[in-house]
């Protein structure tokens, strides 16, 4: 693979028209957004699942409909609204995923609490619903993704609903398929910005059912989560809880389970309130509203800069590429950097490097843009608005826009300016002006001062061919 000295422009959805006038703007800037204020957790919604009745007998579990139960009543004498399932297909997960997410819309806490089997495949969970026709150990691949709910299709329906903190909890017998050899236990997923992600046990083991013949009829984690959450204090991080549910579960089971957490939590999340209320769920947001990302207390001028500063480490990342750097950025994506996840989907769209594939592009940006990362919302929107990779659709085109333009992508909200204009719809002036305007002063395919150095780029332009 060689270096590419050439630059070549990369396809937009701006008009020519648009892109014009973003180099003449002169409109005055508007104020960065004022920071939101504090705000309690009024608003707590738990959905909680036990699937133990599956088809297959070499399937059935023993305790989870009795860890369902338990944890739904200790949620409820915490004050959260509760929705209790047991033994459902997957299609009914999948409805009542939806169903909740429509009921917690705007909540401040939202939590979901899943026992039964599950199963990892290439970097992704899935929950089985008992409809599951096969032996769990005979389970392949084409079986898991046709039996199954994504987590990632949860982390997705939730952010949507654009609940501040989301709490996703997973207490399941599983395997692990991957396309090697198998092994045991679901994958560590990296949590969209706030939220949570824990496990009952750590990878590569399994969770205990129950404790035994003479032992409580619960899995030891929904025992000690039952346990610790009646007793924890109002104020304690919801981190704290789970470090110590780690503690329980570890010695209970002489270390043969040690359950593991991830979190892009910000500010202090308590399950009672949103201490400093400092968790968005929309990067961004206007004040007061809810927003995901980073905290409205950098100002949404850092955090343009942040985006632009992202956006030309993919733009240069994938125009300069060798072998090591093409190695390096597929390991920081498998690990979920997501500015490695979109510079591979911009190598794949391009066909620079490699045999154009716009079905590839568009499946490394959605995992980027599944966790809410703006650069990769605005190449899916632009590939769906003309129908590259993925089926043409305006609509799906304009809510990626939106969604990125409100975290502080320019480029974003540009390209939401065009698509209005091709759809048909108003502009309102002063909206032209304000996006024009900042565009102009800081272009989003140009680097800005104090950016930091693009990893591995530099010993890369300075082999023979490269160009600074």
């Amino acid at each position: 693979m060689h270096v590419q000295p050439s630059f070549t422009t990369r396809r937009r959805l701006l008009s020519g028209a648009l892109a014009a006038a973003v180099a003449t703007a002169l409109i005055p800037g508007v104020a960065a957004a004022a920071d939101p204020a504090p705000v309690p957790a009024a608003r707590r919604y738990a959905l909680v699942i036990g699937n133990a009745r599956y088809a297959v007998p070499a399937n059935v579990l023993a305790n989870p409909v009795n860890d369902a139960r338990l944890i739904a009543d200790t949620l409820r004498k915490r004050g959260f609204d509760v929705t209790l399932l047991t033994d459902l297909t997957t299609a009914q997960m999948e409805a009542a995923v939806e169903e909740f997410a429509a009921r917690a819309k705007d909540a401040e806490l939202a939590m979901l609490y899943f026992a039964g089997h599950a199963v990892a495949l290439d970097d992704v969970n899935y929950l089985f619903g008992v409809e599951l026709p096969l032996p769990l150990a005979d389970v392949r691949i084409r079986s898991a993704q046709q039996n199954s709910l994504s987590m990632r299709r949860v982390s997705q329906a939730l952010r949507r609903a654009d609940i501040r903190a989301r709490l996703l909890v997973l207490d399941a017998c599983r395997t692990n398929l991957t396309r090697g050899p198998a092994a045991a236990g679901l994958v560590h997923t990296v949590p969209a910005g706030g939220e949570l992600i824990a496990f009952s046990t750590q990878p590569g083991a399994t969770a205990e059912d129950g404790f035994g013949r003479d032992g409580p009829r619960h899995s030891p984690y929904a025992f000690y989560f039952a346990q610790g959450l009646a007793a924890l204090p109002a104020s304690a991080p919801v981190e704290t809880f789970f470090k110590q549910l780690t503690g329980d579960v570890q010695t209970a089971t002489a270390y043969r389970q040690v359950p593991h957490y991830a979190s892009s939590l910000v500010g202090t999340i308590t399950f009672t309130s949103l201490a400093d209320g400092q968790t968005p769920a929309t990067p961004g947001g206007q004040p007061g509203q809810a927003g995901r990302g980073p905290s409205p207390t950098l100002g949404r001028d850092l955090i343009k800069d942040r985006m632009t500063a992202w956006e030309y480490e993919i733009e240069r990342g994938a125009q300069y590429l060798d072998e090591p750097r093409l190695e390096s950025l597929t390991a920081r994506a498998r690990a979920g950097d997501v500015v490695a996840m979109t510079t591979l989907g911009l190598i794949a769209e391009n066909g620079e490097h490699v045999e154009r594939n716009y079905k590839t592009a568009a499946l490394w940006y959605e995992r980027a843009a599944d966790q809410g990362f703006a650069p990769a919302q605005t190449y899916l929107g632009e590939l769906a608005g003309m129908g590259r990779g993925v089926p043409k659709n305006y609509k799906v085109a304009e809510r990626l826009f939106r969604e990125a333009a409100q975290a502080g992508h320019r480029r974003a909200a540009l390209d939401l300016l065009d698509l209005k204009v091709r759809m048909g719809e108003p502009v309102d002036p002063r909206e032209w002006s304000t996006v024009l305007q900042d565009a102009a002063r800081n272009p989003p395919w140009l680097p800005q001062p104090g950016m930091s150095p693009i990893q591995g780029l530099q010993d890369l332009l300075r082999a023979p061919g490269g160009q600074p």
